[in-house]
């Protein structure tokens, strides 16, 4: 278990706090990432105002990079030290952006096997 620091929001329009929370150490096919620096941008704010949905609390701050701290089994693409920048959303890993090696791209980020959390 890894304690960090988080914008977190708990309820529709409620004002976002800075807390200590706990992540898990990286499962399969997981990378555990230190942030360096990171954003809280637009779709952030539509989270906060409920636009997108009302499954509370949300971690804000989805536009980030850092440094992989930990990998899960089986996880070849990133090695602990790796410098990463994290996408906004999970890739599929199999539309034609992904395989291209363009995951930036992805055109089916709602079918990732696997979600961000």
């Amino acid at each position: 278990m890894h304690e960090v620091r988080a914008v977190v929001v708990k309820a529709q329009n409620a004002p976002a706090t800075l807390e200590t929370i706990l992540v898990p150490d990286p499962g399969p096919g997981e990378a555990l990432v230190d942030v360096l620096t990171c954003g809280v941008c637009q779709t952030d704010l539509h989270y906060k105002v409920g636009a997108v949905g009302d499954d509370y609390p949300y971690l804000l701050g989805h536009e980030a990079s850092g440094v992989v701290s930990a990998v899960g089994e089986g996880v070849t693409e990133v090695a602990v030290g790796d410098k990463v920048i994290l996408n906004w959303r999970a890739v599929c890993g199999e539309c034609r952006a992904c395989r291209k090696g363009e995951p930036w791209y992805c055109f089916a980020t709602h079918n990732a096997t696997t979600k961000m959390t």
